[in-house]
């Protein structure tokens, strides 16, 4: 496979056509490096624009259809949500990731239960994503690390139209989507935008309801001044299996892995738990329905203004506030004491809670242009985080669970570029300050069926009573980001950078606390992770195709890691002392009038260097990171009106484990959409995803030491249509 990914590279970038297509690197601009517009050719880093036309033509019904097909991400998917890795983040790609919407973060505080809403953002809304990998850190501060996706909403409009759409496809998906452009005059303008689904998935139970709607008022307050409000709403209720093992997904690779009666129970009568053999008897209660549910609710508002103040000096502000609900509903396996067993019995208990997100943003920023294509930008960002856990029922083992956790941001920056001749010399540096302050109250109320068992505490009306207890996380930190890069423009399409940075990722508020069978909740001395990577590259129009190429190497000291011991039992943090990341990225396009190609490959290298605790992993790979992502495609327009595109996606496999013992599938999919557009403004698609009808799986894991997995779908269709008017 890997060698016919290479071949067809090497084909593509030696094609030759006399009918050279039209040069794009000198046009398109990309507003995410400093948060004024620049030329492609002039930024010295790898950036993949997805345009509104290429959203549009392959037909991507949401976010993350349009993210996973992108050969620098990998997306990975658990019981919470997705995430998204670059450049080998791994498994807390959460926090080294970000994903913005007109600069405002999507990233949830919580890592390990909050929600990253991809699906938030109304596909119609869309002027263009930019996915940036590799660090950020001066422009972007804290968690940049790996990447930076920024989504950019439409910010102007030509014309009054509106728009109606629907799709229908396999598993019962139904979407619908409208929405209006409208501009009152030359001062005042709106865009409103819906979209709703309503779907099952391919396995059995579980379904998916989302909507998402958006507002956008755009105001010319003067020749020199615009202002741009957009308030956005989103709502999403799903229920979703849990992994199955190796044997259930051999059997049937749909079910959701639901005993609905209780009576499948273990020959030896005998089930792991937290890590030890617990004893079984009986009916397994409440097993009916052990489906997670959960119930997202989001509302933002963000706002940007820019003026000119003169000829020579600009001003932006952005300022952001939102808040997001998950109330999650399920049950999962736990353990009460009988006497009459003389040992733990085990049934499914709910887990009932609300997870709470509320962040504020405002980030003022100068830009003094003083020669030709020379600048110096100063900004400052604050940041707000707040989450909050509350549990009405934890699993029947606590009467009070909630934790609220503030993480508090100041950053101050300064990037400047300087032009001389053809090359443009680059700088920056950032310091940050950031705080924490984090609440536990917990009072351990766990029902037992016991009445002679010394527990080392009392027993009332069947319950251990462990008492209310308060836990408190003070922490401060001070982290800096810098960069420098040298462009050199050695023609009118072509550039060739190096560059160098160093980011820092800070830990979530949630991950200075560790948990064992032994000692339970402990807080541990987490330090922020820091990352400098060294990156040369270029960018021209060689051989009638468009490239972008570059190669890099990275080392992160005191890498934040994630130790499950135990699935929701045991786990624990603590920084690597060294990892390393090495890899090639590529991107190729060529465009001959009637057929065009798209070619790209990311091939990342990412190694445990050093690691005091444990010596025997180093020279292993991070978990959760793919070594090789490939996208390759080919379109046809038949006619002015009919279009068809072919892609296929390659995805490679990664471990799941420190040790590399275990090892997640690879993920390939070939995909065909069509489009047939009408004079009228009515377009009708259609298309096959998965042609190939591959046994793919949208997640792997392990629980208690062993490998889970979640199937994906199999072969399945979709037809639409859209008319504007």
């Amino acid at each position: 496979m890997k060698r016919t990914l290479l071949l067809a590279f090497i084909i593509s970038a030696a094609t030759y056509a006399e009918n050279i297509a039209e040069v794009t690197l000198g046009k398109t601009y990309v507003e995410s490096i400093n948060g004024f517009e620049e030329n492609l050719q002039n930024t010295p880093k790898n950036v993949q624009v997805i345009t509104q036309n290429e959203i549009e033509e392959k037909n991507y019904k949401n976010v993350y259809e349009i993210l996973e097909n992108s050969p620098l991400i990998t997306i990975k998917n658990d019981a919470i949500g997705q995430s998204i890795e670059m450049r080998g983040s791994g498994l807390n790609s959460k926090g080294t990731v970000q994903v913005m919407v007109d600069g405002m973060s999507l990233n949830p505080i919580d890592i390990n239960h909050g929600v990253l809403p991809l699906n938030s953002i109304p596909v119609s809304n869309i002027e263009k994503i930019e996915i940036l990998p590799g660090g950020n850190g001066v422009l972007f501060g804290d968690g940049a690390n790996g990447g930076v996706i920024n989504i950019v909403t439409k910010d102007s409009i030509d014309k009054n139209e509106s728009y109606i759409g629907a799709r229908y496809g396999s598993n019962n998906e139904k979407i619908f989507k409208a929405g209006t452009a409208t501009k009152v005059n030359d001062r005042l303008s709106f865009l409103v935008n819906y979209q709703a689904e309503n779907s099952k998935t391919n396995r059995d139970d579980e379904t998916n309801k989302n909507y998402n709607i958006d507002a956008t008022g755009l105001i010319k307050i003067d020749d020199k001044s615009n202002l741009s409000i957009r308030y956005a709403h989103y709502e999403k209720e799903a229920k979703t299996a849990d992994l199955l093992t190796r044997d259930e997904w051999k059997a049937d690779n749909n079910q959701s892995g639901v005993d609905k009666t209780g009576n499948q129970l273990p020959e030896n009568g005998t089930i792991n738990l937290a890590g030890r053999d617990m004893k079984i008897s009986g009916k397994l209660d409440n097993s009916y329905d052990i489906l997670s549910k959960s119930k997202i609710k989001r509302d933002d508002i963000s706002a940007s203004y820019k003026r000119t103040i003169t000829n020579n000096l600009d001003f932006n502000l952005t300022t952001s506030w939102q808040k997001t609900t998950n109330d999650i509903n399920q049950r999962e396996m736990t353990a009460i004491y009988s006497d009459s067993l003389k040992g733990y019995a085990t049934y499914y208990a709910d887990y009932i809670g609300t997870f709470t997100e509320k962040k504020f943003k405002i980030n003022p920023s100068l830009k003094y242009n003083y020669g030709n294509n020379s600048y110096l930008i100063l900004g400052y960002d604050y940041k707000l985080q707040k989450s909050q856990r509350d549990f009405d029922n934890f699993l029947d083992m606590y009467k009070v669970y909630n934790l609220d956790s503030e993480k508090e941001s100041h950053g101050a920056y300064v990037f400047n570029k300087t032009t001389v001749g053809q090359f443009e010399f680059m700088q920056g540096l950032r310091r940050e300050w950031t705080s924490f302050d984090t609440t536990k109250n917990t009072h351990y109320y766990h029902k037992v069926r016991a009445s002679n068992v010394n527990f080392g505490t009392s027993i009332v009306n069947g319950y251990i009573d462990g008492g209310l207890k308060q836990s408190k996380i003070k922490k401060s930190m001070i982290n800096d980001s810098h960069e420098a890069a040298v462009n050199y423009i050695y023609s009118d399409t072509g550039n060739i950078y190096v560059r160098a940075e160093q980011s820092f990722r800070t830990p979530a508020p949630t991950e200075f606390q560790n948990k064992s069978t032994g000692t339970g909740y402990t807080i541990n001395d987490l330090d922020a992770e820091t990352n400098q990577t060294f990156e040369i590259g270029m960018k021209d129009y060689i051989l009638g195709s468009a490239i972008q190429l570059n190669a890099f190497i990275g080392r992160t000291k005191r890498e934040i890691y994630y130790d499950e011991i135990s699935h929701g039992n045991e786990w624990a943090y603590y920084n690597l002392d060294e990892t390393q990341r090495k890899g090639i990225e590529l991107n190729l396009s060529q465009d001959y009038g009637k057929i065009f190609f798209f070619e790209g490959v990311s091939y990342i290298d990412a190694e445990i260097t050093e690691n005091d605790q444990d010596s025997s992993i180093e020279g292993n790979q991070v978990p959760y990171t793919s070594k090789l992502n490939a996208n390759i495609g080919a379109g046809v327009r038949w006619t002015d009106k009919l279009n068809s595109i072919l892609t296929f996606n390659y995805k490679d496999g990664y471990y799941l484990d420190r040790a590399n013992k275990y090892k997640a599938r690879s993920y390939i999919t070939l995909d065909l959409t069509a489009n047939y557009s009408m004079d009228n403004g009515l377009k009708i698609y259609g298309g096959i995803n998965n042609l190939l009808n591959r046994q793919n799986f949208d997640q792997e894991a392990l629980e208690n030491g062993i490998q889970v997995y979640d199937p994906a779908s199999e072969r399945s269709f979709y037809v639409g249509f859209e008319y504007k008017f």
